[in-house]
C-alpha cells in the first residue's frame, strides 16, 4: 500500500526498504508462539515512527 503513493520513500524509513512479507509473518509467528506475552501491540514499521 506504501509503495502505491507517490510521496513515500524507502530512503525516509531507518531500515532503508519498504517492509515485506518475511517482516511481517515473523511478528505474527512470535505473537502466536508467545503465550506469556499477552495484550500488546507490535508496530512492524521499519523504525518509521510518525507522530
Amino acid at each position: 500500500m506504501v509503495t502505491s503513493n507517490p510521496n513515500a520513500s524507502a530512503a525516509l524509513i531507518p531500515m532503508a526498504h519498504f517492509g515485506a512479507v518475511d517482516d511481517v509473518a515473523s511478528v505474527a509467528v512470535r505473537l502466536a508462539t508467545n503465550g506469556y506475552m499477552t495484550r500488546r501491540t507490535m508496530s512492524v514499521n521499519g523504525g518509521w515512527y510518525t507522530t
